[in-house]
């Protein structure tokens, strides 16, 4: 378990009340409840600091979505009649 509190905030806690037994076991995925093959990918965690695994579809489903990118208001043109 990790003590960098940043990196438990990174990191989605799942509640495990709402999860079979073999998504808490790690067996099957946290999200399609997909057993073969073995989920590989850590989704998050449960309270207790037990990982979650995902299958690779779903995984890329729980990634957060990109920032998007800023516009600096310096930069946009004025318009000219």
């Amino acid at each position: 378990m990790s003590c960098d509190p940043a990196a438990a905030r990174r990191t989605p806690t799942f509640d495990p009340a709402d999860l079979t037994g073999p998504q808490r076991d790690g067996d099957a995925c946290v999200v399609c409840h997909k057993k073969w093959p073995r989920p590989r990918v850590k989704a998050g965690r449960l309270p207790d600091g037990s990982p979650v695994m995902a299958c690779e579809d779903c995984a890329k489903a729980l990634q957060p979505a990109a920032p998007s990118p800023r516009r600096d208001p310096r930069s946009r043109r004025a318009a000219t009649s």
